[in-house]
Formats: structure tokens, C-alpha cells, sequence
């Protein structure tokens, strides 16, 4: 039994010694019967959340109206909520009403896969009312009851059986994709960030290409922050998208590969941080050189460099092993890998030239950078004093 779950039994034993029922629920229980890492354990009770506060002495109530507390034992957060039953979702998101449950079923019975509405009691007996086990077993993505209904109370599930889809390489349930066909608009509903993690999530998967392709297929593309069109036959398919080690990559693959005009515009809709959109421009940029030079790779940098290779390699299937040999040996040779080697600064620079700071320090700054990359000035600190005095703009 997975070690999480050890350390984890004294809380469920605590709220039974209570006089409640608790079992642990969802994520976990979907990832241990997947013999797959487990992130985190979350519990589910008959206790509400004010017995909860009672039973231990260190809570934290996150989402208290709708029964979640967190608890706080040996120094590990444990997310436990209590049995409810939801009204309709009037935001898209959230039901708009909770009631406090005493039976496990009716709560498992709210949840959105089969295989996260499985439980498992002290004894570590798992209880499986809609056929979990079953769907886990056949690789299959099946709603609990119907599922244009799950869909229409949360479109995000759209996002996150293509997530499933994509991560443990899954295929969807007929009646579950026929509703995810019908309610991909749905998605016009959600905000970008929520849209975002899963997507990005998605494309870390073992399968995102399939997952890709399957978004495609059933229009849920079209209702993205930005409605992609795949340019390349087969590209999202034909791409081994677990060659691409970071987000950046993967995001810069997604741009390759479909019909992106404006690639900052489109990362920008994605709601992404600055320092992801900043990063994947270098990616782009470096990934149109075709044959490098030292100041190229000055500016670059080494490492967005070789991404940029492994972004190339994986598109265009061809190794570029001894490309990125290349690479690194270009690199030994530039003595500098950015202004903070240099061995005079801005101030040595302003006192030598007795001049006020303005746009001219940066444009010798850039011009004595290049100079030390090409090999046409030394590094030497009295030399480069001496060019900074002969310097003219």
C-alpha cells in the first residue's frame, strides 16, 4: 500500500473514533488503482466541517459553506469535505447550492469520471459504485450518469477528459464524446486561466496528440482562447510530444504546428505569464537560425539554443546530435556569456569617459559586447579601458 495512504489512516481513523465515516476519495484512490504516483490525498466524511474543527486542533477552512476543511497532521495538509449533494450550477462552475450528506453514494454520485468517484475505506476495501475499476481497466472516460449533464454543470470537464485522454492514454466513451461534440460551446463559458492549466497539463501527457487530434475532431478547438487549425497533415499526431521536455517547447510546437500568425497575440490570449510569452519568442526566433554564429549565440543563449534544436529535432524527425555538439563547442569559445562578465561596468565607464549616463553607454556597451564575442577585443580589463577611451559614437 502506497505510503501516503499510511500516513494519511491516522486522520480517517480520528473522524471514525469521532463517530463518523471517512474514506479517502478521488485523485488518489484513481491514481493508486493506475499503479501511478499519488500528488495528494483527499478525504471524504459524514463529520461536517465545524465536527471537523472539533476532532483536530489544527484546521484551515478554505471552502467552508461547501464543507471543505483542510487539517493539518504531521506537517502534511489533507483536504477533507463532507458528504454533500449540489444544486444546479448557475456560474458554469460552482453549484449554486450544497446540502450536508450523510451517504457516500449520493456524494460519489455528483463527481465527473467514473474513475474519480471511487473510494477507499480504512481497511483500504475499495468502493466503486459506477464502475471505476471497470473504465480504468478498459483505458476507457466515462461521466458518472449522464453526461451532458456533467458537461452542461462544468463545461472545464470537456478540458479534463481530453486531459485524461492525453495523460493516461484513454480513449472517450461514445455517449460521453457525443456529449462533448454537442457541448463544446460550452467552453465559451469558462475563463482562459482555468482553460490554460488544463491544456497545458494536457500537453504533457503520453498522448497528446491523440488528445489533439480528438479536440479537433469534436470541435472543442474551435471554443479555445485562441481556435486552432492544424496546418501540417497529421502534425499534432505525427509529433512525439514527450520529446519536448518544457512548457516552453510545447507551446512553441502548438504555434509550429498550426495556422498562428501572430505568435505573441496567441500566447497573450492564453492569458500566459509575461515570462513564458517572452521565452517562447526567444524559442521561435532561435528555431528560424539556420546556420549560427557566436554573436547569435551570445544573444540567444546556450540553452534556449539546444531547446530550440530539440524543438527542430522532434518536428522535422531528424537527430541534429552533432548540431548540438556544434552548439556547445561554439559556446566554449565565447568568452562572455553575458554584460555581467564583463570586467569594467557602466560606472568604471562613465568616470573614464567623464560623460553623463544617456543611450551612448548602452551602445558601447553592445558594440565592446560583440567585439569580445567575434574574438576583436580582448578581455582584459587595462585593454578595455583603453577602448572605452578611444570609443566615439
Amino acid at each position: 500500500m502506497n505510503e501516503m495512504f499510511h500516513e494519511a489512516l491516522p486522520v480517517l481513523k480520528k473522524i471514525e473514533e469521532a463517530g463518523f465515516k471517512a474514506y479517502f476519495v478521488g485523485g488518489c484512490v484513481r491514481d493508486f488503482c493506475l499503479e501511478r504516483p499519488i500528488k495528494d490525498i483527499d478525504i471524504a466524511t459524514s463529520a461536517r466541517p465545524e465536527e471537523i474543527q472539533r476532532i483536530f486542533p489544527k484546521t484551515i477552512p478554505v471552502g467552508i459553506e461547501h464543507g471543505t476543511v483542510i487539517v493539518r497532521h504531521n506537517h502534511v495538509s489533507y483536504e477533507i469535505t463532507t458528504f454533500r449533494k449540489e444544486d444546479k450550477y448557475e456560474d458554469y462552475r460552482r453549484p449554486s447550492k450544497v446540502w450536508f450528506v450523510d451517504d457516500l453514494q449520493e456524494d460519489l454520485s455528483r463527481r465527473d469520471f467514473t474513475f474519480n468517484a471511487m473510494a477507499m475505506d480504512t481497511s483500504f476495501h475499495l468502493i466503486d459504485h459506477f464502475g471505476g475499476r471497470d473504465d480504468l481497466k478498459f483505458g476507457q472516460i466515462r461521466t458518472v450518469g449522464n453526461p451532458h449533464l456533467r458537461f452542461s454543470e462544468d463545461p472545464l470537464r470537456l478540458m479534463r477528459a481530453c486531459r485524461f485522454m492525453s495523460v493516461y492514454d484513454m480513449k472517450i466513451e461514445t455517449e460521453t464524446k457525443k456529449a462533448i461534440e454537442k457541448k463544446a460551446p460550452l467552453l465559451k463559458k469558462i475563463s482562459t486561466e482555468r482553460i490554460s492549466i488544463e491544456f497545458i497539463k494536457l500537453l504533457q501527457g503520453v498522448q497528446a496528440g491523440q488528445a489533439l487530434e480528438f479536440m479537433k475532431q469534436s470541435a472543442v478547438m474551435e471554443y479555445l482562447p485562441y481556435p486552432l487549425k492544424e496546418k501540417k497533415i497529421d502534425g499534432y499526431l505525427g509529433l512525439e510530444w514527450t520529446l519536448l521536455h518544457t512548457e516552453d517547447q510545447r507551446w512553441a510546437a502548438i504555434i509550429l504546428l498550426s495556422q498562428v500568425r501572430d505568435s505573441r497575440e496567441f500566447l497573450k490570449r492564453w492569458k500566459l505569464p509575461n515570462t513564458t510569452i517572452n521565452k517562447v519568442q526567444e524559442l521561435l526566433s532561435a528555431f528560424e537560425v539556420r546556420t549560427w554564429s557566436k554573436i547569435d549565440l551570445y544573444r540567444t543563449g546556450l540553452s534556449t539554443a539546444l531547446e530550440s534544436m530539440t524543438l527542430k529535432s522532434t518536428i522535422e524527425k531528424v537527430p541534429y546530435e552533432q548540431e548540438k555538439q556544434d552548439l556547445r563547442k561554439l559556446a566554449s569559445e565565447i568568452p562572455i556569456t553575458s554584460r555581467k562578465d564583463l570586467p569594467i561596468d557602466g560606472e568604471e565607464i562613465l568616470k573614464i569617459k567623464q560623460k553623463a549616463p544617456g543611450v551612448w553607454l548602452g551602445k558601447l556597451l553592445h558594440e565592446m559586447e560583440e567585439k569580445i564575442v567575434k574574438g576583436d577585443l580582448s578581455l582584459s580589463e587595462s585593454v578595455l579601458k583603453d577602448w572605452v577611451k578611444r570609443w566615439e559614437p
